[in-house]
């Protein structure tokens, strides 16, 4: 029996919307910035429904899952426009490519090296798209493989936030260490990377009702077109990556017009934040303390992997250790962190291609993700 039963829709609504907007407020905090808003939404979400406070059988959460997710990932890649990020990105794109490489090869690495059980196609998958694209793409490709085992999803994001984080900080203490500032010929005191030209200084303009009912508007359409030509094809969860094709070439050839649509990306983000709390609330917490380390290896296989690819393909390709460093940021942890990261060392000219190449990211992972479930 729970506080708020299984059939009140409206309480269920408010709760997980009032939910998604303390994660929101908190991640503005310094203790909130660390722990990341998508490991407090699953937290709160895990503790409501583990002291009973709300039912993980509500039909919300079904309603989050069918209809919001996919339209979440239409809005998240709105400013996917390749054209850009193949023309301005440069060599941090080359180190992007470098990094998704080597994410792929450390996922099959991890898969052969560990014990995950009968569900390593399925973390295969996941993981290889939550490192390439970020969490938006973890959503989606569970959505397109059907994976709905919840408290091993909730383990694995648990893993992927924990883990990432780390490596975030393992990449900005990089350049102080003399042997790899060495090894690049790095010189911190460089002016090379304080051309302001690459860095975004433009203020968005002010929300508008008028765009974020039309960015809806579109990325329904965009779903209901995926959903006939999956139908079309006779193979539904294909809808997810022809959904991504239609978005990222409509990005790319009407990218004037899908750029001042600048609601999109924060009403797809606050879907996702949704949908993460609805994983959260269907999640067995003893179940995910017990994955969760093994998850956390598979992470931390995945990422050394990374790192070394990355790397050694830079040097050989002789790109700088901050092109290196952003292009990894980008793949790991997406366009806000690897901008925030260019922008914090110095790195001024880099913080356009970090959000170019992050976004591309956004663009690849879902087809990589839903590519490995295949081969394996």
């Amino acid at each position: 029996m729970t506080l708020i039963s299984a059939d009140n829709d409206f309480a269920m609504w408010a709760v997980m919307l009032l939910l998604v907007a303390l994660a929101f407020k908190l991640e503005k905090t310094t203790i909130g910035q660390k722990i990341s808003g998508t490991i407090m939404v699953i937290t709160f979400g895990a503790i409501l429904a583990n002291f009973n406070i709300i039912s993980p059988s509500n039909a919300v959460f079904s309603s989050i899952n069918t209809i919001g997710v996919p339209i979440a990932i239409v809005l998240l890649l709105f400013n996917a426009n390749l054209k850009k990020i193949f023309k301005e990105s440069g060599p941090t794109l080359i180190a992007f490519i470098f990094g998704a490489i080597g994410t792929t090869l450390g996922t099959i690495i991890g898969v052969m090296l560990l014990p995950l059980g009968e569900f390593e196609a399925e973390l295969a998958a996941i993981f290889s798209a939550t490192f390439i694209g970020g969490s938006a793409n973890f959503v989606g490709v569970a959505n397109a493989i059907d994976f709905k085992e919840e408290s091993l999803m909730a383990a694995s994001f648990a893993a992927d936030n924990v883990v990432g984080v780390s490596f975030m900080a393992l990449l900005i203490a990089i350049p102080s260490m003399q042997f790899m500032a060495k090894r690049f010929n790095y010189d911190a005191k460089d002016t090379k990377y304080d051309d302001e030209d690459g860095a975004i200084t433009k203020e968005d303009p002010p929300f508008a009702i008028e765009r974020a009912v039309f960015s809806l508007g579109i990325a329904f359409l965009i779903v209901v077109l995926s959903d006939i030509l999956s139908e079309m094809i006779g193979y539904p969860p294909i809808r997810l990556l022809i959904l991504t094709t239609l978005t990222v070439a409509m990005a790319t050839f009407a990218h004037e017009k899908l750029t001042k649509l600048n609601e999109a990306f924060p009403i797809g983000i606050a879907i996702m934040y949704l949908f993460l709390g609805a994983v959260g609330a269907s999640v067995d917490i003893m179940t995910m303390i017990e994955s969760g380390m093994l998850l956390a290896l598979f992470a931390f296989t995945i990422l050394s992997t990374h790192l070394i690819v990355t790397l050694l393909l830079a040097k050989i390709f002789k790109l700088g250790l901050p092109e290196a460093l952003v292009g990894s940021n980008a793949c790991i942890l997406g366009p806000p962190t690897a901008a925030a990261m260019a922008g914090a060392m110095g790195w001024k000219s880099l913080v356009t291609p970090a959000v170019l190449c992050g976004t591309f990211g956004y663009a690849t992972a879902n087809f990589i993700g839903v590519l490995l479930y295949g081969l394996l």
